[in-house]
């Protein structure tokens, strides 16, 4: 009988302190895990959910790709050397009314391909920059119409006729 009442009180004793431990563990909802980033050499996920912007970022801090959604379109955005505002680009972006394929340069000179509800094109535009004055031309189709347009050295824009 004895022994059995030493177990009974280190079993009372035990299930307290479990209790207790428990209590105080769930006291502070806001216990991070982890503090600050972690360097991960190989990462394989299966599926993978992320509620933000996705930024690939090079050794310097600049952004070398960037994945972002917004409102009314997804953009998903390679970045060469530079600011990301002056930086050469290559983009994809989709939106309710279409897509575009894009790559400039700092010059804001470069090529695309869009396609909307209306219509779409192929566009080369050398917009600033001494490639300017060289001109740039587009073909597409607008409400149902093909049309090939030229703009020359003088920035003047010319339909091509048949």
């Amino acid at each position: 009988m004895f022994r059995l009442r030493e177990k009974l009180k280190y079993m009372f004793l035990t299930g307290v302190l479990a209790i207790a431990g428990f209590m105080l563990g769930n006291v502070n909802n806001d216990t991070k895990a982890q503090l600050g980033s972690e360097m991960v050499d190989t990462l394989t996920v299966r599926k993978l959910t992320v509620l933000e912007d996705i930024a690939v970022i090079a050794d310097n801090g600049e952004p070398r790709v960037v994945i972002s959604w917004h409102e009314l379109s997804g953009d998903v955005s390679c970045y060469g050397p530079g600011k990301m505002d002056v930086a050469d680009r290559a983009s994809l972006l989709v939106g309710q009314l279409g897509g575009i394929a894009g790559v400039t340069d700092r010059n804001a000179s470069g090529a695309s391909l869009t396609l909307g509800t209306e219509g779409g094109g192929v566009t080369i535009f050398p917009i600033e920059g001494p490639l300017a004055a060289k001109g740039g031309a587009a073909l597409g189709i607008d409400e149902g119409d093909g049309f090939v347009s030229t703009i020359d050295s003088s920035g003047e824009r010319r339909a091509l006729e048949e």
